[in-house]
């Protein structure tokens, strides 16, 4: 009893010494502690001072600007971005071994390809849209080839026995092109065949389909309705495309001067050309076609429908002249070899 009563006063007299230093030592090493001032000796100005290094603000760094983004492709229509065009390339055959590699390749902002590679069979999806990417800008357009105003014996839909047993709508063959048969193309079955053709052609992603033998009706003078013919063909295979997308490009080639039929405008969405300047190969055409020619791309382009030309010449500086005088025209220049096998680079 006694020392617990001695223990008391003793215990209180200790705390009454030691709480003010303890209030300071709490106070240095609280969350405030760089707010406090450092006169409890060198130890704690030292801490303090670690401290204050520890929180110095860092230098704001510049913030680099966001890059330039361009709107993704899906919200610039197909046709925008056809009249955007400034480039464009064409190869028909000969894909082994790089198959679509060197479109992908490229800077062109268009590209036509077959519909099949060189054994007839359907591009898969995820190669043309692989084919069409590219990094920083909206994907080029890729259109689908289809003949469309003659039959082709190395096609999918050639039967064996055709050249034994034709079909009522297949006709004589092209002396000049082997294995390619004038039609009857105002003829249901060849109409379907086709039609199948072009969905399969659908179904590979191509972003439009660039037709070929339009003006086919120069070959069949026995139809006085040729003419008028090709161009219900022509709005009938827009109208089956569109059905299904309605921003597929249908894209004729050659037969400018259709366009100067109401009926045709609405079907088509651009033109693509051969020969206007010069001839394959390396031989110019004549004043006179060029005069025509260029008379009906007016047309077309008051219209809003760009013109692709394509010309065969594989010298200089004829290339680069070829280029300088089409765009001077306002149209969008190729120049390629006549066999259509290689995609050359363009300008």
């Amino acid at each position: 009893m006694l020392i617990s009563t001695l223990t008391r006063p003793l215990l209180s007299a200790l705390a009454v010494r030691l709480l003010p230093g303890l209030l300071l030592v709490a106070c240095a090493t609280g969350p405030n502690a760089d707010t406090q001032l450092g006169t409890s000796g060198p130890g704690v100005d030292v801490q303090l001072d670690t401290h204050r290094k520890a929180r110095r603000p860092v230098r704001p760094q510049p913030v680099p600007s966001p890059e330039p983004t361009l709107p993704p492709t899906g919200s610039v229509t197909r046709q925008t971005r056809l009249n955007d065009a400034r480039t464009w390339g064409y190869q028909l055959t000969n894909y082994i071994p790089a198959r679509l590699e060197p479109v992908a390749a490229s800077s062109f902002d268009l590209v036509v390809v077959d519909a099949g590679d060189d054994f007839g069979v359907p591009w898969p999806t995820a190669e043309v849209r692989a084919a069409a990417a590219r990094t920083g800008q909206s994907d080029r357009l890729t259109l689908g080839y289809l003949s469309i105003g003659a039959a082709e014996s190395y096609r999918p839909y050639w039967q064996p026995d055709w050249k034994t047993n034709p079909p009522e709508w297949l006709l004589q063959e092209d002396p000049d092109w082997p294995g390619s048969f004038n039609v009857a193309y105002w003829h249901p079955d060849w109409q379907a065949t086709v039609l199948r053709s072009l969905d399969r052609l659908m179904d590979s992603g191509f972003d439009g389909v660039y037709m070929d033998l339009v003006d086919a009706y120069d070959r069949n003078p026995q139809n006085p309705a040729a003419q008028a013919d090709m161009i219900t063909w022509v709005c009938r295979i827009a109208a089956h495309a569109r059905a299904r997308d309605p921003e597929f490009l249908i894209v004729p080639q050659n037969a400018s001067g259709l366009i100067h039929d109401a009926r045709y405008v609405p079907c088509v969405n651009a033109l693509g050309n051969e020969e206007t300047f010069m001839y394959a190969m390396n031989t110019p055409t004549e004043p006179e076609r060029q005069t025509q020619l260029l008379a009906d791309y007016t047309q077309w382009k008051a219209l809003g429908k760009p013109v692709f030309t394509i010309e065969y010449a594989d010298r200089e500086p004829l290339i680069t002249e070829l280029y300088d005088r089409a765009r001077a025209a306002g149209l969008v220049p190729y120049v390629t070899v006549r066999e259509v096998n290689v995609l050359t680079p363009g300008r």
